[in-house]
């Protein structure tokens, strides 16, 4: 489950344990688009936490190493929507 996203990267819950540093691929369309985009990654973080309902998850960050120009546009966009002047 996401929880954040920024040009750089972003956090979710996973239900799966991911060593720090492995390499990910991930596939996703933003919130109101229908575009899908994929990036890489490595995963920067992988704590251990639990879910609203006390099931075990583990909170994951990925910092992004490789957007499509695409891709870095549209996080760009997106992320400017979200921001309080």
């Amino acid at each position: 489950m996401l929880r954040d996203i920024s040009e750089i990267g972003l956090a979710c819950l996973s239900i799966h344990e991911v060593p720090e540093m492995t390499l990910v691929g991930l596939d996703f369309a933003l919130p109101g688009a229908t575009e899908r985009h994929a990036v890489k990654g490595a995963v920067v973080r992988c704590e251990p936490t639990t879910d609203d309902k006390g099931k075990r998850v583990y909170d994951l960050a990925v910092y992004f190493t490789d957007v499509p120009p695409v891709t870095k546009a549209a996080l760009r966009n997106y992320v400017a929507k979200g921001k309080k002047v």
